[in-house]
């Protein structure tokens, strides 16, 4: 049976959908049964003010990570200020849980680091952050598996996601895209704390349903349309 034409876009949609929904931006996503409950190494970082302190410095409370390049022009700026107007839905930075806004481009500076904080207008708790040491930066990009591809002009190609890590720095939940759902956050923060989340236990086997469901869709549509046409040619 051939399949009929005017479900062809539709298949390609779903596709297209499908593939976004795992990637969620450009570059290759974290694999995330390998980094999802380990923790992430103990690197000293350098803020924006040139102060140095160790990530571990900041155990006891969740942390949001967020990396970026600070002169990019297309994703990251839209992912910082979706965050910033997300996160104040639930607290304060540095007071309720932490913000590390980290740039994965070696080649940044403190400099490079307060322009961004000036221009995004970051508070206080936020803290804008490089990795001191190139060799610590990779391990640590490692560690949240997070890839990206160096195009000229230091531009970059790499996935659009926040990570975050619970009060003992371990790897608790990704968010994918450059805007954030604010049920889904509060879901992830709930996570990081240490709560159980019942919609994250069961997301699976929702994704699982829906997809059985679109596909039980198209199936009788293409069922539905072959029928009609044999009719049709069998009045004619």
């Amino acid at each position: 049976m051939r399949f009929p034409a005017p479900l062809v876009p539709l298949f390609l949609l779903f596709l297209f959908s499908l593939v976004s929904a795992q990637t969620g931006g450009t570059g290759i996503p974290p694999n995330e049964s390998r980094t999802l409950g380990n923790p992430v190494p103990d690197v000293v970082l350098v803020d924006s003010e040139g102060k140095e302190f160790n990530l571990y410095q900041l155990k006891g409370k969740p942390v949001i990570l967020s990396p970026i390049y600070t002169h990019c022009t297309s994703a990251c700026p839209i992912i910082t200020e979706s965050l910033k107007k997300t996160v104040k839905l639930f607290g304060e930075p540095g007071k309720d849980f932490y913000v590390l806004t980290l740039t994965f481009d070696p080649k940044d500076t403190v400099e490079d680091l307060r322009k961004f904080r000036v221009e995004h207008r970051l508070g206080r708790g936020w803290k804008v952050v490089m990795v001191k040491d190139r060799s610590q930066l990779f391990k640590l990009l490692d560690a949240i598996d997070f890839r990206f591809a160096t195009l000229p002009d230091r531009q970059f190609v790499h996935p659009n996601l926040i990570v975050f890590l619970d009060r003992d720095m371990v790897i608790r939940k990704y968010m994918y895209g450059v805007t954030f759902d604010r049920l889904e956050f509060a879901n992830a923060l709930r996570i990081a704390r240490g709560e159980i989340a019942l919609p994250e236990k069961f997301r699976g086997y929702l994704f699982l349903v829906g997809m059985l469901g679109f596909v039980g869709t198209v199936i009788f549509t293409i069922v539905r349309i072959t029928q009609l046409r044999y009719r049709k040619k069998i009045t004619a």
